[in-house]
């Protein structure tokens, strides 16, 4: 890219409507989903009996662990212990 292609793409960007402010929420609270979900399925393959207390109830160590029990979380997390 050139700077004349620099320039019109900035120029685009800028044109464009902001976010929806659900997307930026959601966006600024993913990292700390997943840090939060890899943390849960780490201890979960470490430890059977946590494993098997998280699979029974799902809702609830997301909820221990400070994120909320998302219809996609839940469904991320029962994937990732499918494979466990």
């Amino acid at each position: 890219m050139n700077a004349d292609d620099h320039i019109m793409l900035a120029r685009l960007i800028a044109a464009l409507p902001p976010a929806p402010r659900g997307w930026v929420g959601a966006a600024q609270e993913l990292p700390v989903a997943r840090r939060g979900i890899d943390g849960i399925v780490a201890r979960a393959v470490a430890d059977a009996a946590y494993r098997e207390r998280v699979v029974a109830d799902l809702e609830s160590a997301l909820a221990d662990a400070g994120i909320e029990p998302t219809p996609p979380l839940l469904d991320e997390l029962r994937e990732r212990f499918r494979s466990i």
